[in-house]
């Protein structure tokens, strides 16, 4: 089935671009672009629709903007819909965390990063999809509009299970990348990472000093580099606190110069 968001723009996220790259991130799954929606009466505002695939990976926000606006012009939005807005903090908050908690601490910048996610396809949060149900489907038949089809959050284990139809893709992907350092986001990202290259990889992450984002050894197709597991932007309060402490170790500097030697 074709995932489609409100107002129908597709839900699959496009592919980095292809280039080496120094560092190679592994992320669950896509992001959105969202707006503040208010439809006009008797349709209820939405605080956060998510109504297309986020620019790229691990998207900041920043220009949230100009692409509501580039948005809008996609879909051919007339007034009779309502007012569209930026959704403000909750467009690109899971890139800004990448940027301020990962490629900073690593001294690296977007361009250095190949940025990617297990599954290929934005997943509606429950709450999103109540809003999608209650406010967007009502009104799309009142409309004419195509109906949204977007998959629900999923656990961990089907993350997993789906990504089994991702593995060449990202086979291809690290190939081309041939990073120096390779960081997984969370358990879902470092269980799939397992299935792709070889060494000696936790099942699991742990908040401990002593093993939180210590670089261990990988080799995918006789390349060598770093694997740094590490907490997902949206893990529980544990798993930020061992963040927040490896930002302050040499782990994080070794990786650096790893990568950084695999740039120059």
């Amino acid at each position: 089935m074709d995932h489609v968001f409100p107002f129908g723009r597709p839900a699959v996220a496009a592919a980095p671009a292809p280039r080496p790259a120094p560092l190679f991130i592994l992320g669950a799954y896509p992001s959105a672009l969202h707006i503040h929606w208010i439809p006009p009466a008797p349709h209820r505002p939405v605080g956060a629709l998510a109504v297309d695939v986020e620019p790229h990976a691990f998207w900041n926000g920043a220009d949230e903007e100009e692409r509501v606006e580039a948005w809008k012009q996609r879909v051919g939005w007339v007034e009779d819909w309502g007012l569209p807005r930026p959704a403000g903090r909750l467009n690109g908050s899971s890139g800004a965390w990448v940027d301020t908690n990962v490629l900073g601490p690593l001294g690296l910048q977007r361009g250095d990063a190949w940025i990617t996610d297990c599954l290929p396809h934005y997943c509606a949060s429950a709450g999103g999809a109540r809003r999608i149900a209650d406010t967007y489907a009502p009104f799309a038949v009142a409309y004419g509009l195509p109906a949204a089809v977007l998959p629900e959050h999923p656990s961990e284990s089907v993350i997993v299970r789906a990504a089994a139809r991702e593995l060449e893709r990202l086979r291809a992907e690290l190939r081309t990348a041939s990073p120096g350092v390779v960081v997984t986001l969370g358990n879902a990202a470092l269980r799939v990472l397992r299935q792709i290259v070889d060494g000696e990889l936790p099942q699991r992450l742990r908040s401990d000093a002593e093993t939180y984002g210590k670089p261990l050894p990988a080799r995918f197709e006789g390349q060598a580099f770093e694997v740094l597991p590490l907490a997902h932007p949206a893990a529980p309060t544990r798993y930020q606190d061992a963040h927040a402490r490896w930002q302050l170790t040499d782990a994080a500097r070794v990786s650096a110069s790893r990568a950084a030697a695999r740039r120059g």
